[in-house]
């Protein structure tokens, strides 16, 4: 701004110096020579200092002055624009997105491995001796493929194929028909559970039953031998009964001697409480 003023003022100075020269030549030519020597001192003096001159000098400023006020409109546009360029900050609105991803990532959070504490639970067979059909359950998922035979499991009610399965301990008939319990017994359960074998149940026969009393348990033990020595068999004799406590449970299996065996070994071994009160061959 101050370079195009000054170059303004100098054109302003020299149009004024080249007008007061033009006037000065003027009368010079009317005059001839002599008025140019007598003005070459003072009279240049006095004609830069004339008053005819005066007057054309702030015309000639004025529109001198307009031209840098139309230059320095154009100068303060851009001084405006860069006023504008601070005011772009909603672009800082992407700050809270990444506040909202790690929210969703709170729900992958750990809460789903409650579940894991029912695995070793799973695993402990001793939290099952209180239920006869979970430890019948037990033994035979032990059995491998060629060691499992055709069986079936629990009463008409409750009849599962390849399998153990429940039985209905208030029933005394069926418990006395199907698994040679003492009937006069059945009070002394509150639960029941069988694995026998498809084709002849003579080949074998497991009962499982849960003794409400734990008073009780010898006592049934010594019921169950009794009642399945004297019974009359048909269809084929069995080999051998094995009669084993668990707790206040007590199972009874008898049958071909080399599956009974194989139970009651699978049983001793899976549950360290299991005493093997009966082990001995049937009476013809």
């Amino acid at each position: 701004m101050k370079r195009t003023l000054s170059l303004i003022l100098i054109l302003t100075m020299l149009l004024s110096l080249a007008a007061c020269g033009s006037k000065d030549a003027a009368p010079a030519d009317d005059d001839n020579a002599p008025p140019q020597e007598q003005g070459s001192g003072d009279p240049q003096s006095g004609g830069t200092t004339g008053t005819p001159d005066e007057p054309e000098q702030p015309e000639q400023t004025q529109p001198a002055e307009q031209e840098p006020t139309d230059n320095s409109k154009p100068e303060q546009e851009p001084a405006g624009e860069p006023e504008k360029e601070p005011a772009k900050q909603p672009e800082q609105k992407p700050e809270p997105k990444p506040a909202e991803k790690p929210a969703e990532e709170k729900p992958a959070e750990p809460p789903t491995e409650t579940p894991k504490p029912e695995t070793p639970a799973e695993d402990k067979p001793a939290a099952a001796v209180d239920d006869a059909l979970t430890i019948l359950n037990a033994i035979w998922n032990t059995y491998s493929d060629e060691e499992k035979f055709p069986a079936a499991g629990g009463d008409s009610e409750h009849a599962v194929d390849g399998a153990p399965g429940s039985f209905d301990a208030s029933n005394a008939d069926s418990l006395s028909y199907l698994l040679t319990f003492p009937a006069d017994d059945a009070s002394l359960i509150d639960s029941a559970a069988s694995l026998v074998h498809m084709m002849n149940m003579n080949t074998f026969t497991c009962g499982a039953f849960h003794v409400a009393d734990a008073n009780n348990v010898a006592r049934l033990a010594d019921d169950l031998r009794t009642t399945i020595q004297a019974k009359r068999w048909m269809c084929g004799f069995p080999d051998k009964l094995v009669i084993v406590t668990v707790g206040q449970s007590v199972l009874s299996v008898y049958g071909n001697e080399e599956l009974v065996n194989t139970f009651r070994d699978k049983l001793l071994t899976s549950y360290s409480a299991a005493t093997a009160v009966y082990d001995e061959a049937i009476n013809a």
